[in-house]
């Protein structure tokens, strides 16, 4: 059954599997499980990827929102951002509303519980002007021992191409949708979005400088739109030695953009 938060139901969790974590500098306020799902640098970089440059722009969905991370950090960059966000898992969406109401964002961000898969889900198709989403990144092998952690990661129910599926169902023509995701499924989401999407600008995401190939891509495309596919140069996120490079520190303390 699909439910959103009002301003008066913040459901339970256990305070003792609770860490209190900051983003952006501590602009945002995070709560998240001590085992499970945690909120990486994916999710700041996806969130600084989002541009408003008109009331066309301002309705925005986060697919697979978790705690709320990436949905949080474009609400409290862009003043005129409404953010919808829909997470399946019970746990996480507890979570996702208490951050939503401890960073006073409650009537700007609104927690969605439902799955994708649900026919019921209460949103209404193309009702968007933009789709975020972070997907799971494996789609097989051994999924983690942690029950929250696998569901995050692991494609179950819902595959790579469900999921691409419903942010293109959501998105309203020529809306966009922009995802992070693993460099080596590359293929699989352009695969995804032929003919269904254009305009699409591919952002490589590289560990280092001396990496081979990237860790992640950001892909955005616009619905119904044919023109040609852009590919960026990227950013590269550590040193040598595994430290984050000064600008990307800099990304990750300030509501900053990341322009694709």
């Amino acid at each position: 059954m699909t439910r959103a938060l009002t301003s008066f139901e913040v459901p339970d969790f256990p305070e003792d599997r609770i860490s209190h974590d900051f983003l952006l500098g501590g602009a945002v306020t995070l709560k998240q499980p001590v085992d499970g799902y945690r909120a990486a640098v994916d999710a700041v970089l996806l969130a600084a990827s989002v541009s408003i440059n008109s009331r066309r722009d301002q309705k925005i969905l986060d697919v697979g929102a978790a705690v709320g991370s990436a949905g949080l950090c474009v609400a409290r960059r862009l003043e005129n951002a409404d953010v919808t966000g829909i997470e399946l898992q019970d746990d996480l969406f507890a979570l996702y509303c208490r951050n939503v109401v401890e960073n006073d964002l409650v009537g700007r961000v609104t927690p969605i519980h439902g799955d994708i898969n649900d026919r019921n889900i209460g949103l209404q198709a193309e009702s968007f002007d933009q789709v975020i989403s972070n997907p799971p990144y494996y789609a097989g092998g051994t999924p983690p021992a942690n029950e929250s952690r696998a569901k995050a990661h692991q494609e179950g129910s819902a595959d790579l191409k469900d999921w691409i599926g419903f942010c293109l169902k959501m998105v309203r023509p020529k809306g966009r949708i922009t995802l992070i995701h693993r460099a080596d499924h590359l293929d699989r989401i352009i695969g995804m979005l032929h003919g269904r999407a254009g305009d699409m600008t591919v952002f490589p995401i590289w560990s280092k400088e001396s990496a081979s190939t990237p860790l992640r891509v950001i892909v955005s495309a616009r619905k119904g739109v044919a023109s040609p596919l852009s590919m960026r140069r990227g950013i590269v996120l550590h040193d040598e030695a595994g430290a984050f490079l000064p600008d990307i520190e800099d990304m990750l303390r300030k509501p900053t953009y990341l322009p694709l």
